[in-house]
Protein backbone atom coordinates (compact mmCIF):
# COMPACT_ATOMS: atom_id res chain seq x y z
CA UNK A 1 0.00 0.00 0.00
CA UNK A 2 1.92 3.34 -1.00
CA UNK A 3 -1.03 5.62 -1.23
CA UNK A 4 -4.53 6.17 0.90
CA UNK A 5 -7.28 8.47 -1.12
CA UNK A 6 -9.83 9.59 1.10
CA UNK A 7 -13.40 11.06 0.23
CA UNK A 8 -14.28 13.82 2.75
CA UNK A 9 -18.03 14.13 3.94
CA UNK A 10 -19.57 10.91 5.02
CA UNK A 11 -15.55 9.80 5.69
CA UNK A 12 -13.44 12.52 7.04
CA UNK A 13 -16.45 14.22 8.61
CA UNK A 14 -20.23 14.76 8.52
CA UNK A 15 -20.13 17.76 5.62
CA UNK A 16 -21.36 21.61 5.73
CA UNK A 17 -21.63 22.94 9.35
CA UNK A 18 -20.37 20.25 11.35
CA UNK A 19 -16.52 20.07 13.12
CA UNK A 20 -13.78 17.94 12.26
CA UNK A 21 -12.35 14.82 14.28
CA UNK A 22 -9.27 16.81 15.18
CA UNK A 23 -7.49 13.52 16.64
CA UNK A 24 -8.01 11.84 13.06
CA UNK A 25 -6.73 14.83 11.11
CA UNK A 26 -3.74 14.76 13.64
CA UNK A 27 -3.63 10.70 12.97
CA UNK A 28 -3.51 11.31 9.58
CA UNK A 29 -0.95 14.13 9.45
CA UNK A 30 1.44 12.05 11.29
CA UNK A 31 0.99 9.45 8.61
CA UNK A 32 1.88 11.92 6.11
CA UNK A 33 4.62 13.25 7.82
CA UNK A 34 6.07 9.93 7.67
CA UNK A 35 5.42 9.23 4.62
CA UNK A 36 7.88 11.66 3.30
CA UNK A 37 10.71 9.83 4.49
CA UNK A 38 9.73 6.37 4.85
CA UNK A 39 8.79 4.11 1.57
CA UNK A 40 6.78 1.71 3.35
CA UNK A 41 4.50 4.00 5.26
CA UNK A 42 1.43 5.18 2.86
CA UNK A 43 0.91 8.72 2.35
CA UNK A 44 -2.50 10.17 1.98
CA UNK A 45 -4.79 12.34 -0.27
CA UNK A 46 -8.04 13.03 -1.39
CA UNK A 47 -10.67 12.62 -4.14
CA UNK A 48 -13.60 14.71 -3.50
CA UNK A 49 -16.49 16.74 -4.89
CA UNK A 50 -15.32 19.49 -3.12
CA UNK A 51 -13.70 22.82 -4.36
CA UNK A 52 -10.24 23.37 -4.85
CA UNK A 53 -10.15 26.20 -2.02
CA UNK A 54 -11.37 23.71 0.68
CA UNK A 55 -9.40 20.91 -0.74
CA UNK A 56 -6.27 23.21 -0.38
CA UNK A 57 -7.25 23.68 3.16
CA UNK A 58 -8.04 20.26 4.24
CA UNK A 59 -4.99 19.21 2.23
CA UNK A 60 -2.93 21.87 4.72
CA UNK A 61 -4.88 19.96 7.79
CA UNK A 62 -3.48 16.81 6.68
CA UNK A 63 0.08 17.32 5.77
CA UNK A 64 -0.76 16.15 2.31
CA UNK A 65 2.40 16.54 -0.20
CA UNK A 66 0.80 14.23 -2.55
CA UNK A 67 -1.62 16.06 -5.24
CA UNK A 68 -5.50 15.94 -4.47
CA UNK A 69 -8.43 15.56 -6.40
CA UNK A 70 -11.35 18.27 -6.67
CA UNK A 71 -14.49 18.68 -7.91
CA UNK A 72 -15.26 14.71 -8.69
CA UNK A 73 -12.16 14.31 -10.55
CA UNK A 74 -12.51 17.83 -12.57
CA UNK A 75 -9.66 19.37 -11.08
CA UNK A 76 -5.65 18.05 -9.16
CA UNK A 77 -4.44 20.43 -6.56
CA UNK A 78 -0.61 20.05 -6.19
CA UNK A 79 0.44 20.84 -2.33
CA UNK A 80 4.29 21.27 -3.10
CA UNK A 81 3.78 23.56 -5.48
CA UNK A 82 0.72 25.35 -4.50
CA UNK A 83 -1.24 25.20 -7.68
CA UNK A 84 -4.32 23.71 -9.17
CA UNK A 85 -5.00 22.30 -12.65
CA UNK A 86 -8.31 21.31 -14.02
CA UNK A 87 -8.38 17.61 -15.88
CA UNK A 88 -7.41 17.55 -20.40
CA UNK A 89 -10.81 15.44 -20.45
CA UNK A 90 -12.35 19.01 -20.11
CA UNK A 91 -13.07 21.01 -23.71
CA UNK A 92 -13.96 24.24 -24.41
CA UNK A 93 -17.03 23.32 -26.40
CA UNK A 94 -17.90 21.58 -22.65
CA UNK A 95 -17.01 24.61 -21.50
CA UNK A 96 -19.40 26.86 -23.30
CA UNK A 97 -22.20 24.19 -22.55
CA UNK A 98 -21.84 24.07 -19.20
CA UNK A 99 -21.79 27.72 -18.62
CA UNK A 100 -25.45 27.78 -20.62
CA UNK A 101 -27.05 24.68 -18.85
CA UNK A 102 -25.77 26.23 -15.53
CA UNK A 103 -28.03 29.27 -16.42
CA UNK A 104 -30.72 27.43 -17.39
CA UNK A 105 -30.23 25.49 -14.00
CA UNK A 106 -30.11 28.50 -12.00
CA UNK A 107 -32.79 30.08 -13.26
CA UNK A 108 -35.42 26.84 -12.89
CA UNK A 109 -34.07 25.89 -9.76
CA UNK A 110 -31.80 28.36 -7.66
CA UNK A 111 -33.98 31.56 -8.33
CA UNK A 112 -37.58 29.38 -7.84
CA UNK A 113 -36.20 28.33 -4.13
CA UNK A 114 -36.29 24.59 -4.65
CA UNK A 115 -32.45 24.61 -4.30
CA UNK A 116 -29.19 26.00 -3.56
CA UNK A 117 -25.63 25.84 -5.24
CA UNK A 118 -22.79 24.71 -3.39
CA UNK A 119 -20.31 27.97 -3.68
CA UNK A 120 -16.89 27.92 -5.40
CA UNK A 121 -17.04 25.03 -8.08
CA UNK A 122 -16.11 25.56 -11.43
CA UNK A 123 -16.53 22.67 -13.39
CA UNK A 124 -18.47 19.72 -11.44
CA UNK A 125 -21.45 21.70 -9.66
CA UNK A 126 -23.56 20.73 -6.75
CA UNK A 127 -26.92 21.62 -5.84
CA UNK A 128 -28.64 21.25 -2.25
CA UNK A 129 -32.19 20.82 -2.21
CA UNK A 130 -34.27 23.75 0.38
CA UNK A 131 -36.95 21.94 2.04
CA UNK A 132 -39.56 21.43 1.50
CA UNK A 133 -38.12 20.14 -1.72
CA UNK A 134 -35.47 16.59 -1.96
CA UNK A 135 -32.88 15.87 -3.49
CA UNK A 136 -35.17 13.42 -5.41
CA UNK A 137 -37.24 16.31 -6.57
CA UNK A 138 -34.80 18.45 -7.88
CA UNK A 139 -33.27 15.67 -9.12
CA UNK A 140 -36.20 14.99 -11.87
CA UNK A 141 -35.87 18.80 -13.06
CA UNK A 142 -32.25 18.91 -13.55
CA UNK A 143 -31.93 15.84 -15.13
CA UNK A 144 -34.93 16.98 -17.85
CA UNK A 145 -33.11 20.38 -18.08
CA UNK A 146 -30.13 18.98 -19.19
CA UNK A 147 -31.33 16.30 -21.56
CA UNK A 148 -33.22 18.77 -22.95
CA UNK A 149 -29.68 21.28 -23.59
CA UNK A 150 -26.54 18.74 -23.40
CA UNK A 151 -25.47 14.98 -24.31
CA UNK A 152 -22.26 15.86 -22.33
CA UNK A 153 -23.27 16.18 -19.21
CA UNK A 154 -25.39 14.38 -16.56
CA UNK A 155 -26.87 14.17 -13.04
CA UNK A 156 -25.30 12.37 -10.18
CA UNK A 157 -26.95 12.01 -6.50
CA UNK A 158 -25.03 11.70 -3.66
CA UNK A 159 -26.40 11.31 -0.19
CA UNK A 160 -27.08 14.71 0.45
CA UNK A 161 -26.41 16.22 -2.72
CA UNK A 162 -27.19 16.27 -6.71
CA UNK A 163 -24.04 16.99 -8.80
CA UNK A 164 -24.12 18.12 -12.35
CA UNK A 165 -21.15 17.26 -14.44
CA UNK A 166 -19.32 16.11 -17.48
CA UNK A 167 -20.26 12.24 -18.50
CA UNK A 168 -16.59 11.56 -18.99
CA UNK A 169 -15.11 12.90 -16.01
CA UNK A 170 -15.51 11.08 -12.34
CA UNK A 171 -13.92 10.20 -9.88
CA UNK A 172 -12.20 7.04 -11.00
CA UNK A 173 -11.06 9.09 -14.51
CA UNK A 174 -9.37 11.35 -11.55
CA UNK A 175 -7.85 8.05 -9.96
CA UNK A 176 -6.53 6.86 -13.28
CA UNK A 177 -5.17 10.97 -13.70
CA UNK A 178 -3.51 10.76 -9.98
CA UNK A 179 -1.91 7.45 -10.88
CA UNK A 180 -0.21 8.93 -13.79
CA UNK A 181 1.16 11.73 -11.94
CA UNK A 182 2.28 10.23 -9.23
CA UNK A 183 3.02 6.90 -10.62
CA UNK A 184 1.51 4.85 -7.73
CA UNK A 185 -0.52 2.03 -9.38
CA UNK A 186 -3.84 1.96 -8.44
CA UNK A 187 -3.35 -1.46 -6.99
CA UNK A 188 -1.61 -0.38 -4.50
CA UNK A 189 -3.63 2.44 -3.42
CA UNK A 190 -6.05 2.45 -0.54
CA UNK A 191 -9.57 4.20 -0.39
CA UNK A 192 -12.45 5.03 1.70
CA UNK A 193 -16.31 6.61 -0.06
CA UNK A 194 -19.34 6.71 1.01
CA UNK A 195 -22.00 7.91 -1.97
CA UNK A 196 -22.58 6.46 -5.24
CA UNK A 197 -19.63 8.47 -7.25
CA UNK A 198 -17.25 7.09 -4.96
CA UNK A 199 -17.63 3.82 -6.40
CA UNK A 200 -15.83 5.01 -9.49
CA UNK A 201 -12.66 5.43 -8.01
CA UNK A 202 -12.85 2.47 -5.34
CA UNK A 203 -13.42 -0.40 -8.15
CA UNK A 204 -10.38 0.48 -9.63
CA UNK A 205 -8.19 0.67 -6.28
CA UNK A 206 -6.13 -2.29 -4.66
CA UNK A 207 -7.51 -2.08 -0.77
CA UNK A 208 -11.34 -0.35 -0.53
CA UNK A 209 -12.93 0.08 2.84
CA UNK A 210 -15.94 2.20 3.39
CA UNK A 211 -17.89 3.20 6.55
CA UNK A 212 -21.47 1.83 7.11
CA UNK A 213 -22.92 5.11 6.24
CA UNK A 214 -22.05 3.96 2.58
CA UNK A 215 -24.39 3.45 -0.30
CA UNK A 216 -24.89 -0.33 -1.11
CA UNK A 217 -23.35 0.28 -4.40
CA UNK A 218 -20.28 1.64 -2.57
CA UNK A 219 -20.16 -1.10 -0.01
CA UNK A 220 -20.41 -4.12 -2.98
CA UNK A 221 -17.01 -2.67 -3.97
CA UNK A 222 -15.54 -2.71 -0.78
CA UNK A 223 -13.10 -4.94 0.85
CA UNK A 224 -13.80 -4.23 3.85
CA UNK A 225 -16.98 -2.47 5.72
CA UNK A 226 -16.30 -0.75 8.88
CA UNK A 227 -19.45 -1.58 11.84
CA UNK A 228 -18.67 2.45 12.50
CA UNK A 229 -20.08 5.35 10.07
CA UNK A 230 -18.48 8.30 9.26
CA UNK A 231 -14.57 9.58 10.85
CA UNK A 232 -15.17 6.73 13.26
CA UNK A 233 -15.50 4.58 10.64
CA UNK A 234 -12.40 5.62 9.13
CA UNK A 235 -10.23 5.25 12.02
CA UNK A 236 -11.72 1.69 12.52
CA UNK A 237 -10.29 1.50 8.95
CA UNK A 238 -6.92 2.71 9.23
CA UNK A 239 -6.84 0.40 12.20
CA UNK A 240 -8.12 -2.77 9.61
CA UNK A 241 -5.24 -1.45 7.06
CA UNK A 242 -2.38 -1.40 10.00
CA UNK A 243 -1.64 1.94 8.90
Amino acid sequence: MKLIVLDIDGVLALGEGHPFDLKLLSRLAELNQKARYDDAIPSVTLNTGRPSPYVEAVVQAISGWRPALFESGAGLYFPQENRSQHTPLMTQADKEALDDMLAILDAELVQSGKAYWQFGKTVCHTLFANAPYTIDDIHVEARDIIAQHSDNFITVSAVIALNIQPKHIDKGTGLKWLAEVTNIDPSLMAGSGDSTADADFLKLIGYPAVPTNATDDVKAVAKYISPYTDAKGLSDILDYWGV
